[in-house]
């Protein structure tokens, strides 16, 4: 086949040019035809087109007065058609040409796209009579190889050659990065030695070798932290690989290997042969794509400097890190026990709250009117709170005040949406920017600013340190990977605290203790008052939510995202574990954070038909129950009360489960129900004075012993997408559209003994 063969099949439709959707066709030679111009000006140079609705890409490369032509697919699993094929770089441009005359010639005349073919043709001739003869020098390959590490349970080596890149002058911007992935496609010669036996895998790309292997490796050690089962077989840039791991605490893996050679078109041919090594750890086979992965990149950057702005190989390095932070994580052995924790425990049994009495229990009928009503525009019911003697409500542009009794306003004041926190010194409001400023209680005006390094990504989180004996604090998400305690009387920062692999962050406050769980596999508890690692609990699986804390033990559940989840108890101040047990069903995804009651811990379980209960014994850990068949619908909320677990549903039924037999002791559906758009935004019962007050179209008011009915909040034209309750059981409902409406509680009767 002549030179100009090959471009012709590219532009006549054959085998590449199939490829390329008709309408774009004349597109893409247009682009070719620009490179080409751009090319002609030098003798060394590099230009990639782009097709349009496919990743696959034309990489033209001049050599003084030949060039070389490479067709290949980019994407996350590349495909190489054409690699480095040899041409003569003024019979390309004589194609070109002919080939810009007859396309010119099949379109319309006068047609906007005829207009541009005509012009590039015209620019394409022109440069050509003026092009210079650069003669025939060719730079000279260099020998780069990343050798075996004969330490290494398993490892890879590559020897290939290198073209030095271009000279910076030839390049269209230096200050611009752009994604090259025909630099990256060197070929060369690849072995594997694993135990000690070596494996020849022949002429393949080690590039895309790296790729596929990391991206192998990533996703197995991914199934091993959820718990699952593992196997691919996947192309590897001429190689097929296999891995297969299992789902033990210890991850045993098996390697298979299948070698591949290049034909000289860059096409892959089957030698047949499979070696198969099974009992590896997972462990080595991750830190060997690793390996081989850092070592190709430092043989690319060496040998052209110029590959540090190629996108393409900076996502591969942070694939790399990325991959290497979450293999050191699962083999961190930094459990840590809390020798000292008496003082922890005295703390938190003197700052408990007191238990809330049960007046309402024994009421046999409960009556509420209506005493307010406001209009906020633009309301955000994240942004709404309770406090004391008064409401604070922030909306889209300004903060209110409302006196709770009265409803009458109290102060506003002009605030950008943010996120609002109310603390001990007022409510603090932290912007996206990370600014943080303070808002008095009695004025609303800043009585404190400060500033945080912004969150990139996920929700802010935090914790507000509020108790006797302790400084008033505000401890919040700083960046991506940390905590910082800001001290509410100077704005100054107290500490900073940085957790592992960024992620969403899930905290609980108890007494002088904070517990952390931020998606990895430790549950850590830190010392609010200095920022110091009290106590640190690992696990295979990661800790996603927040743990379930009550007396004097701790109950927090790893994985369960989808994946194997296992109960944890830990002592919450000394972090010593009291036993663990697996939930069944695996994998499954647990909704919502442990139920525990005085006998029972009990979790719900995601079902494709709803919520499955499994409960504990809360000493032992001995299995209670696990319902077969759902309980209710996905999104219930649940809530412990005594021995039994309420759950509102999002079809308009309370249900009460017994906790410790998984029997259902009393339903009552809460009327008919209505749009979705009807539906509260949040369906958490509250419990106050000894009654459930449960949010539905309206307010339902319910005895949780046996699911009476005592009364009902109304009539109400808001629907309570939030909710709140004070000590006088005075109820006050938020709508999203922005009514606020609140609720008196009527005189009730009471036998006097």
């Amino acid at each position: 086949m002549r030179p100009n063969e090959v471009l012709d099949l590219f532009i006549h439709g054959a085998n590449v040019t199939a490829r390329v959707a008709e309408r774009h066709a004349s597109c893409v030679l247009r682009d070719l035809a620009w490179a080409l111009t751009d090319l002609i000006r030098v003798a060394r140079g590099k230009r990639i087109v782009r097709f349009y609705e496919d990743a696959w890409e034309l990489c033209v490369e001049r050599l003084a007065n030949s060039a070389t032509l490479s067709v290949y697919r980019g994407g996350n699993e590349p495909t190489v058609l054409v690699y480095d094929r040899a041409v003569v770089f003024e019979e390309m441009l004589a194609s070109v040409v002919d080939a810009l005359d007859a396309t010119v010639a099949r379109h319309a005349t006068g047609s906007p796209l005829a207009l541009e073919l005509a012009e590039v043709r015209r620019v394409l001739a022109d440069a050509r009579a003026q092009q210079v003869d650069f003669g025939t020098e060719v730079p000279a390959s260099s020998s780069v190889s990343v050798d075996l590490d004969r330490d290494a349970p398993i490892s890879f080596s590559a020897e290939f050659s290198m073209r030095p890149g271009p000279a910076p002058a030839t390049t269209l911007e230096p200050s611009v990065e752009r994604a090259d992935l025909h630099a990256l496609l060197v070929r060369g010669r690849m072995r594997a030695e694993i135990r000690g036996r070596t494996v020849d895998l022949g002429e393949m790309y080690p590039f895309l070798f790296a790729e596929r292997m990391l991206d192998l490796a990533r996703r197995a050690l991914d199934a091993w932290e959820r718990g699952q089962p593992f196997f691919a077989r996947i192309d590897a840039g001429g190689a097929m690989l296999g891995l297969r791991t299992a789902a033990a605490d210890v991850p045993p893996a098996a390697l298979t290997i299948s070698p591949g050679s290049l034909s000289a078109d860059g096409k892959i041919k089957r030698d047949g042969m499979v070696s198969t090594f099974p009992e590896l750890s997972l462990f080595d086979v991750v830190e060997s794509a690793l390996a081989f992965g850092r070592g190709l990149v430092r043989a690319f950057v060496r040998r052209d400097r110029t590959q540090s702005g190629n996108l393409r190989l900076a996502a591969f390095r942070r694939d790399v890190r990325a991959v290497g932070d979450s293999l050191r994580e699962v083999r961190r052995q930094d459990s840590r026990i809390n020798l000292a924790p008496e003082s922890y425990r005295a703390f938190a049994h003197q700052a408990r709250p007191k238990q809330d009495a049960g007046a309402l229990g024994n009421a046999a009928r409960l009556r509420y009117t209506q005493r307010w009503r406001a209009m906020v525009p633009g309301i955000d019911l994240r942004a709404t709170f309770l406090c004391g003697d008064r409401i604070l409500i922030g909306a889209a542009l300004e903060t209110f005040c409302l006196d709770r009794t009265s409803g009458e306003l109290m102060w506003r004041r002009p605030t950008p949406r943010a996120t609002s926190v109310v603390t001990p010194a007022g409510i603090a409001r932290i912007a996206a920017d990370g600014a943080i400023t303070l808002h008095d209680f009695s004025s609303g005006e800043v009585t404190l600013r400060t500033w945080i390094a912004p969150r990139s990504s996920g929700p802010c989180a935090g914790a507000v340190v509020n108790t006797a004996g302790l400084p008033k604090l505000l401890i919040v998400t700083e960046g991506d990977k940390h905590l910082v305690a800001i001290d509410l009387r100077s704005g100054e920062a107290r500490w900073r605290y940085a957790w592992g692999r960024a992620g969403a962050l899930r905290l609980k406050r108890v007494g002088k203790l904070l517990y952390v769980a931020s998606g990895d596999s430790a549950l850590t508890a830190v010392d609010v008052q200095t920022g110091a690692v009290v106590w640190r609990a690992r696990d295979r699986l990661r800790f996603c939510s927040a743990p379930t804390v009550d007396h004097e033990m701790m109950f927090a559940v790893a994985g369960g995202v989808s994946s194997a989840a296992t109960l944890h108890a830990i002592d919450p101040f000394s972090g010593r574990a009291a036993w663990s047990a697996r939930i069944p069903s695996s994998p499954c995804t647990v909704e919502g954070a442990p139920l525990v009651t005085a006998s029972s811990v009990t979790v719900a379980v995601r079902d494709r038909r709803g919520l499955r209960l499994s409960a504990f014994d809360r000493e032992t850990g001995a299995p209670l129950f696990h319902s077969e068949t759902p309980i209710a619908p996905v999104g219930t909320s649940w809530l412990a009360v005594d021995d039994l677990l309420v759950g509102n549903t999002p079809t308009g039924e309370l249900v009460g489960v017994d906790a410790s037999l998984g029997t259902l002791r009393w339903k009552q559906a809460l009327g008919q129900g209505g749009l979705d758009s009807d539906s509260p935004r949040k369906l958490e019962p509250v419990l106050r004075s000894g009654a459930l007050f449960v949010p539905h179209m309206d307010v339902q008011i319910f005895r949780p012993s046996d699911g009476a009915h005592l009364g009902s909040v109304g009539p109400c034209d808001a629907i309570p997408d939030l909710l709140r309750v004070d000590e006088r059981c005075d109820v006050y409902v938020a709508e999203e559209s922005g009514h606020m409406v609140a609720f008196g509680a009527g005189p009730r009767l009471s036998l006097v003994r």
